[in-house]
């Protein structure tokens, strides 16, 4: 079974898990794995990238996976970050499911 039990459930907490775990340790962390022995990535990449994956960058994040899986079925309208906020809000009925443990 999937981590989320549903697409609403997916909906309401994969971007808010893609902006909690999208920090500048595991952008360089990542980046360290794959660099070449000896060299290391500059940290302020990794404060860039933070910055960049803020509340917009999810909300593009879901409506662009949203439109490939399932033809824009949650947040179909041009202003896709007002209806991430819409599903956002059902956090309070729906089981949240942490990113990272």
């Amino acid at each position: 079974m999937g981590k989320y039990a549903n697409h609403e459930e997916f909906g309401v907490n994969a971007p808010i898990n893609y902006r909690e775990d999208t920090t500048s340790e595991s952008f360089l962390n990542g980046m360290t794995a794959i660099a070449p022995p000896g060299m290391k990535p500059r940290t302020s990449r990794g404060r860039k990238f933070e910055e960049k994956t803020d509340f917009k960058a999810s909300a593009r994040w879901h409506h662009n996976f949203d439109l490939a899986m399932f033809g824009g079925s949650d947040i179909e309208s041009k202003d896709y970050e007002s209806g991430q906020l819409g599903l956002e809000s059902k956090l309070n009925g729906i089981k949240r499911v942490p990113g990272r443990p």
